[in-house]
């Protein structure tokens, strides 16, 4: 099946109602690619999923990330600024985000990342059904609300004998997207990875949703495996059409 077959195929037997993301690296963006010009400035890529949600590819470089956690978890840096543990959690006059409740379990936190490295200057963001045939993304995402994310999680169950083959990892918006979805990829049976949760980036994203990201590998398996699964009957049916 191509991209926007596959594509089709999952939106309508979970109910979706937007497409599904890829994630793919090259040396090179999109004409019509949205790409962050502040150069050294600050910015959270997250706030411009929307771009690419609604059919424009959003380019990140690698040499203008926009903050040192974008950096590592898209692959461009392994290193960690200086007091980062601290913004993690607060300094000695309380200034931090207060994501971990000291400096210790921050930096515990931090030496427990997984490092993948980027395979191109441009991380891209672009529907999965605009993809070119010819380039095979590493990660698809998608958006979706509390039904479309159990019928995902249920459908990656569907075919693991493991318990936990979705798992909810502490980590950035763009490190469950990416970071983590692509240290998934190196495993023996990869894990769906939900995102979203960190909340700095979660004030850009509608309160309804959150991500549900996986290897493009296992994206394809759970397509290929709809057929015969509980998404084909009751209760399913009832709570897609609802």
């Amino acid at each position: 099946m191509t991209h926007k077959e596959m594509s089709k195929k999952l939106m309508e037997a979970i109910g979706l109602t937007e497409e599904p993301l890829g994630i793919y690296y090259s040396e090179s963006k999109p004409e019509n690619a949205f790409e962050w010009n502040g150069k050294g400035e600050h910015f959270c890529h997250v706030s411009k999923m929307s771009s690419a949600r609604a059919g424009t590819p959003v380019a990140v470089d690698g040499n203008n990330p926009g903050c040192g956690g974008a950096a590592f978890y898209l692959g461009w840096s392994s290193d960690t600024r200086p007091g980062f543990a601290e913004f993690l959690s607060h300094d000695k006059e309380g200034r931090g985000e207060r994501f971990k409740k000291d400096p210790e379990l921050a930096q515990a936190a931090i030496q427990n990342r997984k490092f993948v490295p980027a395979s191109g200057r441009y991380c891209i963001y672009q529907r999965l059904s605009d993809i070119p045939e010819e380039i095979t993304p590493e990660v698809v995402t998608i958006f979706a609300d509390a039904d479309g994310i159990s019928g995902l999680i249920w459908l990656r169950s569907y075919i693991s004998a493991e318990s936990q083959s979705t798992i909810a990892p502490f980590s950035a918006g763009c490190g469950s997207m990416v970071g983590e979805t692509r240290a998934q990829a190196l495993q023996s049976e990869p894990k769906a990875v939900l995102g979203m949760f960190d909340p700095a980036a979660r004030q850009s994203v509608e309160k309804e949703l959150l991500t549900f990201s996986v290897p493009y590998s296992l994206f394809i398996e759970m397509v290929n495996n709809i057929p015969g699964s509980f998404l084909e009957i009751n209760p399913w049916l009832r709570i897609r059409n609802r």
